[in-house]
């Protein structure tokens, strides 16, 4: 088979992806014309004249081909020339050499039979030392990082037709094509450039592996990250891509955001674990969330939660450019939590499971004990990092699911031993590698009052200044609150905001106001809590998580400690799981307790909105900036109206009012140019973002 007979491996997909379907059609447009004339026939090119421009194809493939046009790159004049090539293959394998040049470019495409070719036996024989020579070592780190997730993810879809192999994966929403004859340099991707090589390297390391056939990784791969008290040049080289990537999402428009960035995120964000920097790569996981939520128009995200975010990202990314030492040690994160075997028993009381799904797609149950020796909480996590077990639910995980040997609904009902507790530094405890003794009992009152003395809130001032002071950080929103109730209401209903409040009072009859919200998982809370409450059972103390909505900070319940009715006992009772062991022994008595809720939701108990704690300077400043500023990084044209300039002077004139002169001194420099500079739009937002956060509305009135 002659050299030139590689090209027929190119099909339209293959021409499509190396250049665009335009300059296919072009490029047809021509051999119509006759504007393609083959030159020269050598041992290994070819030269042709397409329209006026000078054409090399090269024996390696169209990747090396040359074209004396001043496009950059690919041009319609390869392509011409390819697809002339394709169509005339037969004749000139029968034609001399001599009368190469007086061909007929009328011709029709070549009707031959591809001759069969083993692309998986070509690319197994490639020298994986030499290949390797050709890569940096933040290539070799995020193609290593690749090819560990894809194979605990089992996610790749391979396909061999037609002198190709075609990868697909979740990182390309296009094929990634291997064609016979043009080697590692040939492969085809619509992959961004930067991601391109290293993607490609670790499909051939995960082929290589797959026919469990030899691949050696640098030896000194698990020692390139060292020195985590400084950036090396490979992290910065990344941090400033990432930093010009947020600039080109807002010049391309954020309300014109698609699903090719949400791709190149995930790459980028593959490029940041590999580099040892989990925490920036799972604020990339989010950020690819939201794009991919805005390019189908979803109702939960717009513009401008993209453009909060994109703000956060941008300062966090200043932070770690700015730190070093035991500072960046933590500003990175931890890529793994690490356990330690105690050699003490745990003495442990249930205090109930929470079922939880990220915006990122991870999903999970996190179960929390007290410990009544060292009068400290521990919590466990089972989790999956997306959708794709389709037995992981709160169903399989409260029945089947194996906690230390135990099922979680049978550790949720008795106080029980646990020898030799895997420990995380945080505290937190593993999910296996431990041994449970179950005991006859769970809750006394002594370990009780015990637990109530030792944390939470019984008094609503002091939950209101811990709230106040803890608002900045992320901190309050993973970790749980007890709260400690002395007297409650039924639940209502608020139509407004489609949630369930309920009302509990303190020691000093402050009111605090439980949310549930009305969507999705969280409906299965809304309507156990109500059947709960009605059949005359007694809160105690109840779990709850913090949620951040606009300018409030709810608290949201997931689990209770409690007393039933005509009983002094002590239970535990979880939102999440509970419901679904109820649901399988009553169905006709719930279905009926869930009508009777239903039908006085819509009677007489809805929620008449409560004005507490409220703070003016989100709605005079906040709100209407963040307002102004998503508007002109919707359609990413990025010029000040008249409109615009006044409306930030009276802003500015607002700030330096409330004595905000950090806010007012960016403001002006917005105002002072007619181009805005995004990274005055990014320091604005991020401002924005830290003051709000300092100035959440609580649910909670108190009696002063």
């Amino acid at each position: 088979m002659s050299w030139y007979k590689v090209y027929l491996n190119y099909d339209q997909d293959a021409l499509a992806m190396y250049a665009n379907i335009g300059l296919i059609r072009r490029a047809r447009k021509d051999i119509e014309a006759n504007k393609i004339t083959l030159i020269e026939q050598q041992h290994e090119a070819m030269t042709f004249a397409v329209d006026g421009q000078n054409v090399t194809l090269s024996s390696q493939g169209i990747h090396n081909a040359s074209c004396d046009c001043p496009a950059h790159g690919h041009c319609k004049h390869i392509i011409g020339a390819v697809l002339w090539l394709q169509a005339n293959t037969d004749r000139l394998a029968l034609e001399s050499q001599s009368a190469i040049d007086v061909i007929s470019n009328d011709q029709q495409p070549s009707q031959q039979v591809r001759a069969t070719v083993d692309v998986i036996s070509e690319i197994l024989s490639l020298d994986v030392k030499k290949l390797l020579k050709n890569f940096g070592k933040a290539d070799i780190r995020l193609a290593y990082q690749l090819v560990f997730d894809w194979q605990e993810q089992n996610s790749i879809s391979i396909q061999q037709q037609d002198g190709q192999l075609r990868f697909s994966i979740a990182e390309s929403s296009t094929p990634i094509i291997y064609m016979a004859g043009a080697g590692f340099n040939g492969m085809i991707s619509e992959l961004p450039a930067k991601q391109k090589k290293a993607v490609h390297l670790a499909l051939i390391a995960y082929l290589f592996q797959q026919h469990q056939q030899a691949w050696a990784w640098p030896e000194d791969l698990a020692n390139t990250q060292n020195d985590i008290g400084r950036l090396s040049s490979d992290e910065m080289a990344l941090l400033e891509q990432i930093e010009s990537y947020i600039h080109a999402l807002i010049h391309h428009g954020l309300f014109h955001v698609t699903h090719s960035q949400a791709k190149q995120i995930q790459l980028l964000n593959m490029s940041a674990r590999s580099q040892g920097l989990p925490r920036l790569a799972a604020m990339l996981r989010h950020l690819c969330k939201l794009v991919e939520l805005m390019a189908d128009r979803h109702f939960s995200v717009d513009e401008q939660d993209i453009l909060l975010f994109l703000a956060q990202l941008s300062g966090y990314i200043n932070m770690l450019l700015n730190h070093q030492g035991q500072q960046l040690s933590v500003l990175r994160g931890q890529l793994k939590r690490n356990y330690q075997t105690e050699k003490q028993t745990l003495d442990l009381l249930p205090l109930g499971g929470n079922w939880w799904q990220s915006r990122t797609g991870s999903l999970g149950a996190t179960f929390y004990f007290w410990d009544k020796k060292q009068q400290q909480y521990y919590e466990t996590t089972i989790a999956r990092t997306n959708r794709s077990d389709s037995n992981f639910n709160q169903h399989s995980i409260w029945n089947t699911a194996s906690l230390w040997q135990m099922m979680p609904s049978a550790l949720m009902t008795h106080a029980f031993t646990l020898d030799h507790p895997r420990l995380s530094v945080e505290g937190k405890l593993a999910s296996s590698g431990s041994k449970v003794t179950l005991q006859k009992t769970s809750w006394q009152h002594q370990d009780y009052e015990q637990f109530k003395a030792k944390v939470g809130f019984n008094n609503w001032s002091e939950l209101s200044h811990y709230l106040q002071k803890n608002t900045v950080d992320n901190t309050l929103l993973n970790e749980v609150i007890f709260i400690h109730i002395t007297n409650f209401e039924q639940p209502k209903f608020d139509e407004v905001a489609q949630s369930l409040i309920w009302c509990v009072e303190d020691n000093q009859q402050n009111q605090l106001l439980l949310r549930i919200f009305w969507y999705g998982q969280q409906q299965k809370r809304l309507d156990l809590l109500h059947i709960f409450l009605k059949a005359g059972n007694r809160p105690l103390t109840v779990l709850v998580k913090c949620i951040r909505n606009d300018n409030c900070l709810d608290l949201e319940p997931f689990a209770l400690l409690y007393k039933p009715l005509l009983d002094e006992d002590i239970n535990t009772f979880s939102l999440d799981f509970n419901n679904i062991e109820q649901e399988q022994k009553d169905k006709s008595i719930l279905s009926k307790l869930l009508a009777r809720f239903k039908l006085s939701v819509a009677s007489n108990t809805k929620f008449k909105p409560t004005h507490y704690m409220q703070s003016t300077l989100s709605t005079m400043i906040i709100q209407p900036l963040l307002n102004l500023l998503q508007s002109l990084t919707c359609s990413g044209r990025l010029e000040l109206a008249t409109y615009h300039k006044s409306r930030l002077i009276q802003l500015k004139n607002d700030c330096n009012t409330l004595g905000l002169t950090t806010l007012s001194e960016v403001l002006d420099k917005i105002e002072q140019n007619q181009q805005v500079n995004i990274d005055h739009i990014l320091q604005a937002v991020y401002l924005c973002n830290l003051i709000s956060r300092s100035h959440y509305e609580l649910p909670i009135k108190l009696n002063v």
